[in-house]
């Protein structure tokens, strides 16, 4: 009779293998990771990028807004960023950070990590600075990647109800019978207002003095004040005080008239032959930021602008909506800077 063997109790029968469903979650989500990897190694980051730009932002997005409180630029980009964070996906948290005609803010973002998280609002000087001939700590076009146009608006000069003009033919009679220089003010240095009206000034063969704020809330307030007598900045937010009679529109700097001051004449109707003067507002990051992130700021961006009570909000308050590419941003940039540096040399500009 055959003999029986007994079980070792040292050896266990290995567990049977486990498998998965072919259609089961996890083996649909093995399968995509494994594909994902495989077609990364094979045809380089194009796949890693897209997951990327699908991952982000995970977490708020600074904007970094280089004026004070108040102004136009501050305005555009408080009134845009609830709309564009709600399509992010995350909170786009403005934060002013004022000083030297914008530099102080601007070179804060190009000097930051390039992942998308830390961004510029900006104005006119991304562009004046340089054709002013400053000496940056930033190269706007090598250290900063635009990544839309948002919008523009058109210069607004004002008076305080105190100074004897009605229209800017009369501004300009009004300072050439001066015993010194007047003064007038903007919303910075190196300001579109400031450049423009140096430019007249230059044109005219009238010296003016300009008393530099650090941005236009604070200027703006003094004209109300009757402390500096002629602001030149765009419509937002002067426009406002301009319908509540605080101080007096003398001219809009483009051959239409606005239609938040109906009333307030062009340049070219009083006889001053001069082409439109549009301040225009924009975003920019650090270079070095992932392409795939910058697509995903310039999309969310634009179709928020799109959207009709954002559009609507913005046409009230005075700005003319742009949107665009990042490209379209980044030739409005040295487009600006190559025009405004032969204005800045033809008419001998000096800004301190």
């Amino acid at each position: 009779m055959p003999m029986l063997k007994r079980p070792n109790p040292d050896r266990h029968t290995p567990p049977a293998p486990t498998h998965h469903a072919p259609h089961s979650p996890r083996h649909r989500r093995t399968l995509a990771l494994l594909a994902l990897l495989l077609t990364g190694a094979g045809l380089g980051q194009a796949p890693l990028a897209a997951w990327a730009q699908d991952a982000f932002p995970d977490k708020p997005i600074k904007l970094i807004v280089p004026v004070a409180a108040g102004g136009g630029v501050d305005t555009a980009f408080r009134t845009i960023a609830p709309y564009w964070g709600e399509l992010l996906g995350q909170q786009v948290v403005v934060e002013n950070r004022p000083g030297a005609g914008q530099v102080i803010g601007i070179d804060a973002v190009a000097k930051s990590k390039p992942d998308g998280y830390t961004l510029a609002g900006v104005g006119v000087p991304i562009a004046f600075n340089t054709a002013l001939g400053k000496k940056l700590p930033y190269d706007p076009v090598k250290d900063l990647a635009p990544i839309a146009e948002v919008v523009t608006q058109p210069l607004l000069v004002v008076s305080h109800p105190s100074v004897p003009v009605k229209t800017f033919k009369d501004l300009l009679e009004w300072a050439r019978k001066q015993p010194a220089p007047p003064a007038y003010t903007s919303g910075g240095p190196g300001s579109y207002g400031h450049l423009w009206f140096e430019m007249v000034g230059a044109q005219q063969r009238i010296a003016w003095q300009h008393i530099g704020y650090t941005g236009v809330a604070p200027a703006l307030r003094d004209v109300m004040g009757g402390q500096v007598p002629v602001l030149v900045d765009a419509i937002v937010p002067t426009g406002v005080q301009v319908k509540a009679g605080k101080v007096q529109g003398l001219a809009i700097v483009r051959s239409k008239r606005s239609p938040m001051l109906p009333e307030v004449p062009t340049l070219q109707e009083l006889g001053i032959a001069m082409p439109d003067a549009a301040p225009f507002y924009g975003v920019v990051g650090p270079a070095g930021m992932p392409p795939a992130v910058v697509a995903k700021l310039n999309d969310t961006l634009v179709r928020a602008l799109r959207q009709p009570a954002l559009a609507a909000k913005l046409s009230d308050m005075g700005f003319d909506i742009v949107g665009g590419s990042p490209d379209d941003y980044g030739r409005k940039i040295r487009s600006e800077i190559e025009l405004w540096s032969r204005i800045v040399k033809d008419n001998q500009i000096k800004v301190d």
